[in-house]
């Protein structure tokens, strides 16, 4: 069973890459504005406010890179509304947006926001798409039952992220 489930979530994977890197570039540049993309970036997908968010502020504030924070609403099945809503919509991406920019001071971060089917992916794509240089992700809180059956997800993200960018586990 478990296998017919993998094959079939790689089959869904393959058919729907093209739509859902479309669909994050264009939140992207329209979260950015008139921002450049690209450069010495750092990138932090974050869950929560917490110690993660608070060292990616403090990196970028120290080596005056931009920082791009990244939320990932991860969901099992998507539907077209899905692929449209915005972080605004979202109040868990609202209340950690809003506590970043009341931390961040001068240096403004560039929020990011997708819904997919798979977090670990978004977050590679998304990393590459901005340029980012280094990735910062928080140490996994998922117990060793969800790892089996959901997969680690710096694993994942450490396969699939290019080798010029820099992964960067705040536990």
């Amino acid at each position: 069973i478990l296998r017919g489930l993998v094959h079939e979530r790689r089959m869904k994977k393959e058919a729907v890459v093209p739509e859902t890197l479309r669909v994050q570039t264009s939140r992207i540049t329209g979260a950015a504005g008139s921002a450049t993309i690209g450069g010495e970036a750092i990138l932090c997908a974050i869950r929560g406010t917490g110690r993660t968010l608070d060292f990616a502020l403090r990196e970028a504030r120290e080596t005056g890179r931009r920082l791009y924070l990244l939320f990932v609403r991860e969901q099992r099945f998507m539907t077209e509304q899905d692929t449209r809503r915005k972080w605004q919509d979202d109040s868990d991406a609202r209340e950690i947006f809003t506590a970043a920019q009341n931390q961040a001071g001068a240096q403004q971060p560039l929020f990011c926001y997708a819904v997919s089917e798979s977090a670990a992916e978004t977050i590679a794509d998304i990393a590459a798409t901005v340029g980012a240089s280094r990735l910062i992700v928080g140490a996994p809180r998922r117990n060793a039952l969800q790892n089996i059956l959901r997969g680690n997800l710096v694993r994942e993200v450490s396969d699939l992220l290019p080798d010029d960018i820099d992964l960067l586990v705040y536990a």
